[in-house]
């Protein structure tokens, strides 16, 4: 079994405890709430035959960091003992974190983390940071975020967490000093004419029904795609690998996730250069006019409504926050194949 301190500092796994420990919401955990937190800090633990001495090991070094204090009452049911409940230090307590970045021999790039404001577990996570630095640093490889994350503390996730923090705060840590970046998903396209526009498509049965429309008619639309509900606001970026494609035009259902995702995915865009997102036009104006509006839906305050619905149209704009702050939506599956085939083909003309 490894041991839980290395130096000055915590084993990647203890350092991965010790920073779910910090997000808990009470200052006491009871051990049922430990092996949960557990779980989240080392899922590959699950099938390991020393899961039980590996928590063991790290729950004694964290108490030894001054993390947690551990009860004395101890459940010795299976080997080793492992304590009944752990408490957290009070919030306004420093514990030994200042301390304990104080005696790390920072790397330069990571000479930051001796003054700032920062916990045992992401002392520690740093820690582990600053050992590849001074290990791999030289290296020229480029990875995958989920792959590095594995790489340096031994969960895929572990990175995911720590952008959202002050780790990744203005001067800190990057993904380019760590040598990786987010992996794009793909964004599943279908060629149906040679016109410039990527027609996107929220839902899958919609898609279909789209697709076999468009290949039976004239259009400017080059592409279609299915955008898979909230995975279009990250696979967006793989609009840059398609070819002639100078305009986005997306069509999703008309509540709230259904306009905040594409409003979303126009920021990406913009922000990599990439065409402009906007609305299909004319397939808005058809779910408008023949969708039946689902009650049922939690009610959108009207600001929010009003930022939602201005991603559109004012023809589909007004209706759409009005669903919103009633309660309810129109799902895109309302303009059908039955539908296409029976109106008029102004909404082709209107996607261009």
């Amino acid at each position: 079994m490894t041991s839980p301190v290395v130096g000055n500092s915590l084993t990647p796994r203890a350092a991965r405890l010790a920073a779910e420990l910090e997000t808990w919401g009470r200052r006491t955990i009871t051990l049922a709430e430990l092996w949960t937190l557990y779980a989240r800090a080392d899922p590959a633990s699950a099938t390991r035959p020393t899961r039980r001495a590996d928590l063991a090991a790290a729950v004694t070094a964290l108490a030894a960091a001054g993390v947690v204090t551990a009860s004395k009452t101890l459940d010795r049911t299976v080997a080793p003992p492992l304590p009944a409940r752990l408490t957290l230090p009070p919030p306004t307590t420093s514990v030994s974190a200042a301390a304990l970045a104080r005696s790390v021999p920072w790397r330069p790039e990571l000479a930051w983390a001796a003054t700032a404001r920062l916990t045992v577990g992401q002392v520690s996570l740093l820690q582990t940071v600053n050992t590849w630095l001074r290990d791999r640093g030289r290296d020229t490889d480029v990875i995958p975020v989920r792959e590095r994350s594995l790489e340096l503390f031994g969960y895929e996730k572990t990175l995911d967490t720590l952008r959202g923090t002050i780790l990744f705060a203005a001067g800190r840590l990057t993904l380019t000093l760590l040598r990786t970046f987010r992996a794009h998903p793909p964004l599943p396209v279908r060629r149906v004419g040679d016109g410039s526009i990527l027609l996107v498509v929220e839902n899958a049965d919609t898609f279909d029904t789209l697709r076999k429309t468009l290949n039976t008619t004239t259009h400017a639309v080059g592409h279609i795609a299915w955008g898979a509900g909230a995975a279009f606001e990250a696979s967006v970026l793989s609009v840059g690998e398609l070819p002639d494609v100078h305009d986005i035009a997306y069509f999703g259902d008309l509540d709230a996730d259904g306009l905040r995702i594409p409003a979303s995915a126009a920021l990406t865009v913009a922000s990599e250069h990439l065409p402009a997102v906007r609305p299909a036009h004319g397939l808005y104006r058809l779910l408008v006019e023949h969708g039946i509006p689902q009650p049922g839906q939690p009610p959108v305050d009207e600001q929010r409504a009003a930022d939602l619905a201005g991603w559109l149209d004012d023809t589909a704009a007004r209706p759409a926050q009005a669903l919103l702050t009633g309660g309810s939506r129109i799902p895109q599956e309302a303009v059908s194949a039955k539908l296409l085939t029976s109106v008029t083909g102004d909404w082709l003309a209107d996607l261009s």
